[in-house]
């Protein structure tokens, strides 16, 4: 698994990240969502404990669109 270390997020950052998507964003709205981005990234950084695998074939898939 690789560990991500992440910078804090702020305010400035978020409105930085909303400007490179072509958001705008108020600097009192973007220090308000800082804390709820956080959670959001710490929660996709959770997905990465999740061992994935190959998805095994269906055998009871029909090919054949009548």
């Amino acid at each position: 698994m690789i560990e991500v270390v992440r910078p804090a997020l702020t305010g400035g950052r978020i409105k930085d990240l909303a400007l490179n998507t072509r958001l705008v964003l108020h600097g009192a709205r973007a220090e308000a969502i800082a804390p709820v981005v956080e959670q959001i990234f710490g929660m996709l950084d959770d997905l990465d404990s999740v061992g994935l695998g190959e998805t095994p074939p269906s055998f009871s898939f029909r090919a054949n669109w009548k």
